[in-house]
């Protein structure tokens, strides 16, 4: 949850068109919103682009929004002994030609190819920057005859986006290790969604089918982010879909994600990730209720969406909850110590502990409305601090107030919580057990960071 939270506000690094980090220059690949470059700009003795016997195709199909597909990059040249390409995805709107310079989807490494980040090469996952897929190392060796086809994989926006445009460019290359006598292809290939077409029937898993997102404890609060169990949620096989920059609606998480939808009390949702036995959303704001009816619908809008039955969960004042990395270990971050992962080095390579005098930051939900308040789907655009008062305990020393330096939300995600705090003196070297109580709710008991002097 906490890197599914994180992922959602990557910050897209400003542009340099020669900085790498791979070895490969990106923004090579013909797409005019990257200046028309293309790989003619290191290759400098091919002849003219496009100008050889050969061509480089492009084979995709119409998407599923969130439903990942192979697609084919092909380069033909007889005269090719090595062959390379670069490849990029793009929203395409006719109305708004600045669509073109965010990224749509996200590829994924396969054997014959690699994911570069935008702007310096780095490799993917990108987090929300522009995406290059290229070939690797190992599938760019001499010995493939022309045809050469790289096969990789494409996950399509979470939600009906339009047309998508791919751009490549491809090197047909003699192996002399000089730049005379490669040439160069560029292509494009544009397609439209599919649409829904999610088929079966959607149900929510009897006896705690509907939990919060953190403890998986069986009640929800307004503005929570909960988890929700069952079956049927996504076509059979299909991978999970978590929501990313492209697929948020107005800067808002979106009410519908990979052709699914939740309604409780009646409200559309958001929702940020789902797979075919699970889905993630954030609660909606109660109206003095005990209990909310809750529903899945695939194909939302469409005329072919379908409902589950419904499925009733408790809500509460408040639900508050720690995430945590492996059931018991804190989802934390030892803020004195460069934010490096708070964890025994057991549970997260790298991970370390922290000492008294350290602050340290942890991450929950369901601890109720702030001030200012945010409804759902909304990020918090500045410090957001809990609106009702909280008791914290660590290793069973409570902290006074000097050492709540904040309890509010978390820049990252809607519903997303965040405790900035100091480690009190008198906490003893272990694993200790925190609790942040709010209310007459605690957090669950169990929940632990590594305190080492």
């Amino acid at each position: 949850m906490l890197n599914c939270a994180r992922l959602l506000l990557a910050a897209v690094l400003p542009i340099s068109l020669f900085a790498t980090v791979s070895g490969l220059p990106v923004r090579r690949t013909g797409a005019p919103a990257d200046g028309g470059l293309d790989c003619s700009a290191c290759h400098k003795g091919s002849p003219p682009v496009n100008q050889g016997p050969g061509r480089i195709t492009i084979r995709a199909n119409s998407y599923n929004p969130g439903v990942t597909q192979s697609m084919n990059v092909t380069l033909e040249d007889n005269a090719g002994l090595r062959f390379g390409f670069q490849l990029t995805a793009r929203f395409r709107n006719a109305q708004n030609p600045q669509a073109e310079t965010r990224q749509a989807g996200i590829f994924s490494s396969s054997v014959d190819s690699q994911v570069l980040c935008d702007p310096d090469g780095r490799p993917g996952p990108c987090n929300g920057a522009v995406e290059f897929a290229s070939h690797t190392p190992e599938s760019t060796k001499p010995g493939s005859p022309s045809p050469r086809t790289f096969v990789l994989n494409w996950t399509p926006p979470g939600r009906d986006a339009g047309d998508v445009v791919f751009y490549a460019a491809g090197v047909a290359a003699n192996n002399d290790n000089t730049e005379n006598g490669d040439r160069v292809y560029t292509t494009s290939v544009r397609i439209a969604s599919a649409g829904c077409s999610v088929t079966g029937t959607p149900a929510i898993r009897v006896g705690g089918g509907i939990v919060d997102a953190a403890a998986f404890r069986d009640s929800v609060s307004s503005n929570a982010l909960i988890t929700i169990f069952g079956s049927g949620f996504t076509l059979p096989g299909a991978a999970g879909y978590k929501a990313l920059r492209g697929d948020l609606v107005d800067g808002k998480l979106p009410a519908d994600l990979a052709c699914v939808a939740v309604e409780i009390a009646g409200k559309r949702v958001p929702v940020f990730y789902v797979q075919g036995n699970q889905i993630n959303a954030q609660a909606p704001v109660f109206d003095n209720v005990t209990s909310a009816q809750v529903q899945i619908i695939l194909n939302p809008g469409t005329p072919n969406e379908i409902r589950s039955d419904a499925a009733t969960v408790r809500v509460q004042l408040y639900s508050a909850a720690l995430f945590t990395l492996n059931g018991k270990t804190i989802a934390a971050l030892n803020g004195s110590n460069n934010n490096r992962i708070l964890a025994d080095p057991s549970v997260v390579p790298g991970g370390v502990s922290a000492k008294p005098g350290d602050v340290v930051v942890l991450y929950g939900t369901g601890f109720g409305l702030t001030n200012p308040v945010y409804q759902p789907g909304e990020f918090a655009s500045g410090p957001a601090s809990l609106r009702d008062p909280i008791t914290v305990t660590m290793g069973g020393v409570t902290l006074g107030p000097s050492d709540i330096l904040y309890a509010g939300l978390s820049p990252d995600a809607p519903g997303f919580y965040q405790f900035n705090l100091r480690v009190p003196a008198a906490v003893q070297d272990g694993d200790v057990p925190v609790l942040i109580q709010i209310g007459s709710i605690q957090t669950q008991s169990g929940a632990t960071i590594p305190i080492k002097r």
